[in-house]
């Protein structure tokens, strides 16, 4: 026999079961609701820094553009010197690297690696920006040609997107428009960036098919959203007219708006008839994506670029395998041969277990998914695609 129910017991269980679905339900929607609150707070917070970011970086260029701006550079007598050197000792374009003192570790790094490869450090030409790098560049490699060009508001470190970045970026585009106006042809490469083989021996100068050639990000796939999207790191420029008109106004941008020339660079090529733009295919340049692929096809060339914090990034490089100064100061060619060999057997090593992701890298993976995303959206996608990265600076509101 079952024991008689209580009516009073069942009561109680069921106002006790009520009450708890009711206080579950209030601390879901009160958690909810505070969640939903402090998330827009944070973006708040997040844009109101970025936008104080962008007018301080602007008025930073505007403050000291003269200092790097085309009159300087086309009336100094350096840049004469400069001219007069690339008659007298360069039969082949020139490429043309930028640095301060800060920059002299990645910059030492770069040389052991490519100091590997016959031939290449006599294409160099170095732009220093203050008497550190100058004289340390012309103690440790005595060879290698300098265009000293000492610039206060960059002597200090800068990162990613800040005034002086910036600035270094207006330089470089200057510069580039004083060497086109005198009927210069010439390579623009960064330090960051492994050579496993001479990208040189290519001859991509030679071909006249295009006006410029740029490294690209996104990959061979026929899906790759950001595919023919200009990365900016390694590029040769023709001189003549077409890419002058195409650097002066890239020059007129960079002095007034808050976005990354690589940005200008992609709407140019993409909305110009001229110059004609034509891209290296990722299996001779290829950014640091490549190392989060299957490894294969691998390129010429590695940009090493997914850091924003250019103090730490030497220190990731070290992780994947791509230090190659000893602590003497001297360069240890086993490293280069070693980091070559993991390239072409596909085993660098990029495990998490390893190599833990750095902020920097995390950061740009984040962006890169949000671009793929915005760009694949069907006809909108298509009609972004010149333009998104000219804002790419005020999108990433976490840098």
């Amino acid at each position: 026999m079952t024991e008689p129910s209580n009516p009073k017991s069942n009561l109680l269980h069921t106002i006790w079961t009520n009450t708890e679905h009711i206080l579950y339900k209030v601390l879901f929607n009160r958690f909810t609701l505070i969640a939903f609150y402090a998330f827009w707070f944070l973006f708040g917070v997040l844009v109101l820094r970025k936008t104080q970011n962008a007018i301080t970086a602007v008025r930073y260029v505007k403050t000291h553009g003269e200092s790097v701006s085309l009159s300087s550079i086309e009336q100094s007598r350096e840049f004469a010197d400069l001219i007069k050197t690339l008659d007298k000792n360069f039969p082949r374009p020139p490429a043309i690297f930028l640095l301060n003192q800060y920059a002299l570790n990645m910059t030492d790094n770069f040389l052991c690696n490519t100091g590997t490869l016959e031939g290449v450090h006599e294409r160099f030409i170095f732009v220093t920006l203050d008497t550190v790098a100058r004289d340390t560049i012309k103690k440790r490699w005595p060879q290698i040609q300098q265009f000293h060009w000492p610039t206060p508001s960059l002597y200090k470190p800068f990162s990613f997107a800040e005034g002086a970045y910036q600035t270094i970026y207006l330089l470089r585009s200057n510069l580039a428009l004083a060497l086109i106006k005198k009927g210069k042809s010439f390579w623009m490469m960064q330090q960051d960036t492994f050579w496993r083989k001479n990208i040189f021996d290519m001859n991509y100068e030679d071909n006249m098919a295009y006006d410029a050639i740029f490294d690209q990000l996104g990959s061979e796939e026929e899906s790759s959203m950001r595919k023919e999207w200009v990365n900016g790191a390694n590029f040769f420029i023709r001189a003549n007219n077409d890419t002058q008109l195409f650097f002066e106004s890239m020059s007129e941008k960079l002095a007034h708006w808050y976005t990354p020339d690589m940005g200008i660079m992609i709407q140019q090529c993409h909305t110009w008839k001229k110059p004609v733009c034509a891209y290296i295919p990722h299996n001779v340049v290829y950014s640091w994506e490549w190392m989060f692929t299957e490894q294969k096809d691998p390129p010429y060339l590695m940009q090493l670029d997914c850091e924003t914090d250019g103090g730490s990034k030497l220190m990731q490089l070290g992780r994947y395998g791509f230090h190659f100064v000893n602590q003497d100061g001297s360069c240890n060619d086993q490293k280069v041969a070693l980091a070559k060999a993991k390239m072409e057997n596909g085993t660098v090593e990029v495990q998490m277990t390893k190599t833990l992701p750095s902020w920097g890298r995390l950061q740009f993976k984040a962006y890169w998914y949000i671009v793929d995303y915005m760009l694949w959206t069907p006809i909108i996608g298509e009609y972004l695609k010149p333009y998104l990265a000219m804002i790419g600076f005020i999108l990433m509101i976490t840098i």
